[in-house]
Protein backbone atom coordinates (compact mmCIF):
# COMPACT_ATOMS: atom_id res chain seq x y z
CA UNK A 1 0.00 0.00 0.00
CA UNK A 2 0.95 3.44 -1.27
CA UNK A 3 2.10 5.88 1.72
CA UNK A 4 -0.77 9.22 1.37
CA UNK A 5 2.55 11.52 1.59
CA UNK A 6 4.43 9.64 -1.69
CA UNK A 7 0.89 9.96 -3.40
CA UNK A 8 0.51 13.74 -2.54
CA UNK A 9 4.08 14.25 -3.39
CA UNK A 10 3.67 12.58 -6.29
CA UNK A 11 0.55 14.61 -7.57
CA UNK A 12 2.27 17.93 -6.56
CA UNK A 13 4.98 16.70 -9.15
CA UNK A 14 2.99 16.19 -11.58
CA UNK A 15 0.77 19.26 -11.43
CA UNK A 16 3.87 21.37 -11.53
CA UNK A 17 5.48 19.76 -14.54
CA UNK A 18 2.19 20.31 -16.28
CA UNK A 19 1.71 24.08 -14.72
CA UNK A 20 4.86 25.16 -16.25
CA UNK A 21 5.23 24.02 -19.51
CA UNK A 22 4.41 26.99 -21.87
CA UNK A 23 1.64 26.47 -23.92
CA UNK A 24 1.55 28.60 -27.13
CA UNK A 25 -1.44 30.32 -28.17
CA UNK A 26 -2.06 30.69 -31.95
CA UNK A 27 -5.11 31.88 -33.30
CA UNK A 28 -6.67 34.29 -36.47
CA UNK A 29 -6.14 38.40 -35.44
CA UNK A 30 -2.59 37.71 -33.45
CA UNK A 31 0.63 39.06 -34.84
CA UNK A 32 2.43 36.13 -33.65
CA UNK A 33 1.91 33.05 -30.91
CA UNK A 34 1.90 33.94 -27.39
CA UNK A 35 2.70 31.86 -24.45
CA UNK A 36 0.77 31.10 -21.52
CA UNK A 37 2.85 29.65 -18.41
CA UNK A 38 0.86 28.20 -15.13
CA UNK A 39 2.43 28.46 -12.02
CA UNK A 40 2.37 26.12 -9.33
CA UNK A 41 -0.89 28.20 -8.03
CA UNK A 42 -2.55 27.74 -11.81
CA UNK A 43 -2.01 31.85 -12.22
CA UNK A 44 -1.86 32.41 -15.95
CA UNK A 45 1.77 34.18 -17.04
CA UNK A 46 1.68 35.96 -20.41
CA UNK A 47 4.41 36.02 -22.69
CA UNK A 48 3.77 37.93 -26.19
CA UNK A 49 4.96 40.36 -28.66
CA UNK A 50 2.59 43.07 -28.75
CA UNK A 51 0.10 44.85 -26.25
CA UNK A 52 -2.62 43.67 -28.54
CA UNK A 53 -1.74 39.69 -28.71
CA UNK A 54 -0.92 40.03 -24.97
CA UNK A 55 -4.76 41.37 -24.32
CA UNK A 56 -6.27 38.90 -26.53
CA UNK A 57 -4.81 36.02 -24.88
CA UNK A 58 -5.84 37.59 -21.67
CA UNK A 59 -9.20 37.71 -22.85
CA UNK A 60 -9.07 34.36 -23.94
CA UNK A 61 -7.22 32.68 -20.50
CA UNK A 62 -9.85 34.82 -18.58
CA UNK A 63 -12.78 32.93 -20.46
CA UNK A 64 -11.26 29.87 -20.14
CA UNK A 65 -10.68 29.90 -16.44
CA UNK A 66 -14.13 31.47 -15.31
CA UNK A 67 -16.39 32.51 -18.62
CA UNK A 68 -19.67 31.45 -16.66
CA UNK A 69 -18.75 33.91 -13.98
CA UNK A 70 -17.71 36.54 -16.55
CA UNK A 71 -21.45 36.11 -17.92
CA UNK A 72 -22.91 36.49 -14.88
CA UNK A 73 -21.56 39.35 -13.89
CA UNK A 74 -22.48 40.93 -17.52
CA UNK A 75 -26.00 39.40 -17.39
CA UNK A 76 -26.22 41.40 -13.84
CA UNK A 77 -25.01 44.44 -14.87
CA UNK A 78 -26.86 44.53 -17.76
CA UNK A 79 -30.22 43.47 -15.98
CA UNK A 80 -31.28 40.48 -18.22
CA UNK A 81 -29.54 37.97 -15.51
CA UNK A 82 -33.62 36.19 -15.58
CA UNK A 83 -32.75 35.20 -19.12
CA UNK A 84 -29.60 32.89 -17.84
CA UNK A 85 -31.30 31.94 -14.30
CA UNK A 86 -35.34 32.62 -14.21
CA UNK A 87 -37.79 33.89 -12.26
CA UNK A 88 -35.90 34.77 -9.13
CA UNK A 89 -33.18 36.95 -11.15
CA UNK A 90 -36.52 39.20 -12.33
CA UNK A 91 -36.48 41.81 -9.48
CA UNK A 92 -32.60 41.95 -9.90
CA UNK A 93 -32.97 42.68 -13.34
CA UNK A 94 -35.76 45.50 -13.41
CA UNK A 95 -33.62 47.36 -10.24
CA UNK A 96 -30.42 47.27 -12.48
CA UNK A 97 -32.14 47.95 -15.72
CA UNK A 98 -33.65 51.51 -13.47
CA UNK A 99 -30.36 52.19 -12.63
CA UNK A 100 -29.18 52.28 -15.76
CA UNK A 101 -25.42 51.10 -15.93
CA UNK A 102 -25.58 49.56 -19.24
CA UNK A 103 -26.40 53.00 -20.76
CA UNK A 104 -24.22 54.35 -18.16
CA UNK A 105 -21.22 52.28 -19.73
CA UNK A 106 -22.37 52.80 -23.42
CA UNK A 107 -21.77 56.65 -22.70
CA UNK A 108 -18.50 55.38 -21.31
CA UNK A 109 -16.89 53.71 -23.43
CA UNK A 110 -18.10 56.15 -26.29
CA UNK A 111 -15.90 58.63 -24.36
CA UNK A 112 -12.82 56.02 -24.05
CA UNK A 113 -9.71 56.88 -26.24
CA UNK A 114 -9.37 55.05 -29.33
CA UNK A 115 -5.84 53.16 -27.66
CA UNK A 116 -8.33 51.85 -25.06
CA UNK A 117 -11.16 50.71 -27.11
CA UNK A 118 -8.90 48.99 -29.10
CA UNK A 119 -7.52 47.11 -25.99
CA UNK A 120 -11.18 46.30 -24.98
CA UNK A 121 -12.13 45.28 -28.47
CA UNK A 122 -8.76 42.71 -28.52
CA UNK A 123 -10.05 41.08 -24.94
CA UNK A 124 -13.21 40.50 -26.51
CA UNK A 125 -11.66 38.96 -29.16
CA UNK A 126 -10.11 36.66 -27.07
CA UNK A 127 -13.06 35.54 -25.13
CA UNK A 128 -14.97 35.09 -28.47
CA UNK A 129 -11.97 33.14 -29.68
CA UNK A 130 -12.30 30.83 -26.87
CA UNK A 131 -16.09 30.39 -27.19
CA UNK A 132 -16.12 30.13 -30.66
CA UNK A 133 -13.06 26.89 -30.02
CA UNK A 134 -14.52 25.23 -26.63
CA UNK A 135 -17.17 23.88 -25.49
CA UNK A 136 -18.99 26.27 -23.03
CA UNK A 137 -18.56 25.33 -19.21
CA UNK A 138 -20.52 22.86 -17.55
CA UNK A 139 -23.21 25.02 -16.10
CA UNK A 140 -24.19 25.78 -19.11
CA UNK A 141 -25.29 22.32 -19.76
CA UNK A 142 -26.77 22.08 -15.99
CA UNK A 143 -29.21 25.42 -17.19
CA UNK A 144 -29.57 23.63 -20.86
CA UNK A 145 -27.99 26.30 -22.62
CA UNK A 146 -25.89 25.69 -25.58
CA UNK A 147 -25.07 29.32 -27.00
CA UNK A 148 -24.16 32.29 -25.63
CA UNK A 149 -23.82 36.01 -26.96
CA UNK A 150 -20.58 36.95 -28.29
CA UNK A 151 -18.35 38.92 -25.73
CA UNK A 152 -18.04 42.74 -27.09
CA UNK A 153 -16.31 45.89 -25.29
CA UNK A 154 -19.18 47.25 -23.76
CA UNK A 155 -19.73 43.98 -22.03
CA UNK A 156 -16.29 44.77 -19.79
CA UNK A 157 -17.23 48.30 -19.34
CA UNK A 158 -20.32 47.78 -17.89
CA UNK A 159 -18.95 44.93 -15.31
CA UNK A 160 -16.77 47.82 -14.87
CA UNK A 161 -19.79 49.60 -13.70
CA UNK A 162 -20.84 47.35 -11.34
CA UNK A 163 -18.04 47.03 -8.98
CA UNK A 164 -17.79 50.70 -9.11
CA UNK A 165 -21.26 50.45 -7.98
CA UNK A 166 -21.15 48.01 -5.55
Amino acid sequence: MLNKTRIVTALLLVAIAATSVAKPIKAPGLDSAVKVIRDIDGIPHIIGNSEHDVVFVQGYVHAQDRFFQMDVSRRTASGTLAELLGQPALRSDVQLRTFGLRRAAQRSLAALSPEMQAGLQAYADGVNHFLATQPLPLEYGVLEISQVDPWTPLDSVAIGKLIAFG
